[in-house]
């Protein structure tokens, strides 16, 4: 049934200047079918080890990297410490040097006081000398008054005994005598008054003498007290002087100090910036391993999906269709829920059962809505889901499962058959484009794609891109006009590289909005994903696949895709592809 869909190969044209690929290749008999089927095997066992490695070494260095950056992250706490601590320190130190400046000022002061002091103490000893002196001349004048007192005292009694006799005589003479008697009464009472005058004077020249003395002592004590403070000045002095320059040299320390400080905090923040950059370098590094990861894994599955979309690496014994029905899993005495993704006469893909290991050789029976129960084994797990292929079926399930596939294929004939045509409209035009020599035969087959500057997704350009753009859209815009559920019809090159895309696809990126460009502005763009690479390698004459198409900006728009090869000069260009909207 199938076969009335598949074209003939094209007859090939010998070209001495390309590499042409065989015609596709439906059959494979006996030894070269199993010798091809083993190299293939070899091959794609060998790149995946190879790939595994790959991913390894990335996970490693990945791992490394991590610690690095955290490493990185530690220094630069303790740098940040360091710096705020070289801070503080540089704060107080000069703190420091400006109190050891006042502190200098007040020394100096000190000094200076010191030294007045020191004057003022040497004038108080002169001081005290000089009053001992006076004191001395003080005990001198009153030892003085003191033989005048004497004298005074004495001519006092004398004056006293001789106004006594003049008393007596007085007394003799009688009435003649008494106004002599009267003189020698005031003579006498003069003389008793002068002599207590002068015991008087005496006993106050003893005081004062007394005084004198017990001043001259206390004056010669502090004249020795104050004598005996100036080598304690002296020695202040000297103290003073030691700490000034003690100070002093604090002082210049201090400052030198900050300096070095300063220095020290300008090193850590110097050294904090380039771990900084180191930082931002690792955490790059992080990126670049995290993508070069992805890239490794994304290799690992554009070079399966690559070799097995090929003539000589495809396994496939019947085309698989897109079908989505609930199936029963039972396997291990239990049951399990799943759905469908593809079904073909000789297997089915089933979604990813979580929580259930399905290792390759697991034997299962599947109840799939519309086609009954069927046994099945495990070929394979993939990100894809669960690979089965049919097991010991029995006549009845196999005619059930061949019916319902006949009945899935007839629905998708009218779009496999449009494929098909489409893919030989362009490959005509093309071929027409090479006779009329608006097109080299290396210009149809470059993959020098140049990034075109400023565009974001990235878009790029081909030597045969202006005429394409000319030849494909009155060929691919009446398809997709043909059907409203058909989503976009275009021509893919084998790495994926879209060209021309259909014109609601292919509008003028805008700057600065990568959302709206990677929905609106899909032409001259590579998509390499499984989807893709699936339409731009596969040498099948049809392939119809469902897969999630990602408009950008978390869009994800659920397609069913029908496509077919496109040959130029006998040789594989790439595919023709159609989607449909679910």
């Amino acid at each position: 049934m199938l076969g009335l869909l598949r074209r003939a190969p094209q007859p090939v044209t010998p070209d001495t200047d390309l590499p042409l690929e065989a015609p596709p290749v439906t059959h494979l008999d006996g030894n070269q079918g199993k010798l091809e089927t083993e190299a293939v095997d070899a091959l794609e066992g060998d790149v995946l080890k190879a790939i595994s490695g790959v991913t390894r070494a990335i996970a490693e260095a990945a791992s490394d990297v991590t610690a690095v950056e955290r490493d990185l992250a530690s220094i630069r706490s303790h740098l940040g410490e360091l710096a705020a601590s070289g801070q503080s320190a540089s704060a107080e130190t000069v703190s420091l040097a400006s109190s050891t400046e006042r502190l200098a000022a007040t020394s100096a002061e000190i000094g200076r006081a010191m030294d007045r002091a020191s004057g003022r103490i040497g004038d108080a000893v002169h001081a005290a000398q000089k009053a001992s002196e006076l004191i001395g001349q003080l005990s001198a004048a009153t030892a003085e008054i003191v033989g005048i007192v004497d004298t005074i005292s004495a001519v006092a009694r004398q004056t006293n005994l001789l106004a006594l006799n003049a008393t007596i005589e007085a007394a003799r003479a009688g009435e003649a005598g008494r106004g002599f008697a009267v003189v020698a009464g005031e003579v006498k009472a003069l003389s008793v008054e002068t002599g207590n005058a002068a015991d008087d004077i005496r006993q106050r020249i003893a005081r004062l003498r007394d005084t004198a003395g017990a001043s001259t002592a206390a004056v010669m004590e502090i004249a020795n007290v104050v004598q005996d403070v100036q080598p304690v000045f002296d020695t202040v002095r000297e103290a003073v002087g030691e700490q000034d320059a003690a100070i002093s040299e604090v002082t210049r320390l201090a400052s030198s100090a900050s300096g070095s400080v300063s220095q020290v905090s300008e090193r850590a923040a110097e050294v904090d910036r380039i771990t900084l950059d180191a930082s931002d370098l690792a955490h790059r590094a992080d990126i670049a391993t995290k993508a070069a990861d992805s890239l490794a894994k994304a290799l690992g599955e554009r070079f399966i999906t690559a070799v097995r979309q090929s003539e000589i690496g495809d396994r496939r014994q019947s085309d698989r269709f897109p079908v989505d029905r609930a199936v029963s899993v039972l396997t291990k005495g239990r049951h399990f829920p799943s759905r469908s993704i593809d079904v073909s006469t000789g297997g089915i893909l089933l979604a990813r059962i979580p929580d259930m290991p399905m290792e390759p050789g697991l034997q299962a029976e599947l109840d799939i809505r519309g086609i009954g129960r069927a046994s099945v084994r495990v070929v394979a797990t993939s990100p894809m889901g669960h690979h089965c292929s049919f097991d010991a079926l029995s006549a009845d399930n196999r005619a059930r499962i061949d019916r319902f596939i006949g009945e899935v294929e007839a629905s998708y004939r009218p779009r496999i058959m449009l494929a098909q045509e489409t893919a030989a409209k362009i490959e005509d035009l093309i071929a027409k484009a090479l006779a009329d020599r608006r097109l080299s035969r290396e210009a149809v087959f470059d993959t020098d794609y140049r990034a075109i500057a400023g565009t974001n997704p990235l878009q790029y350009e081909t030597t045969y891109l202006s005429v394409f753009e000319r030849l494909l859209p009155p060929v691919l815009e009446p398809v997709l006009a043909s059907d409203p559920k058909m989503a976009f019809c275009l021509a893919i090159d084998r790495n994926g590289y879209i060209p021309v895309h259909n014109k609601v696809y292919s509008q003028p990126q805008r700057p600065d909005d990568p959302v709206w460009n990677a929905a609106n502005s899909r032409n001259k763009r590579i998509f390499d994903d499984r989807a893709g690479i699936t339409a731009a390698r596969s040498t099948r004459p049809f392939v119809v696949q469902a897969y999630a198409r990602d408009m950008g900006g978390g869009n994800i728009v659920m397609m069913q895709e029908v496509d077919a090869p496109i040959r130029v000069l006998g040789r594989h260009w790439g595919g023709l592809r159609t989607a449909y909207r679910l």
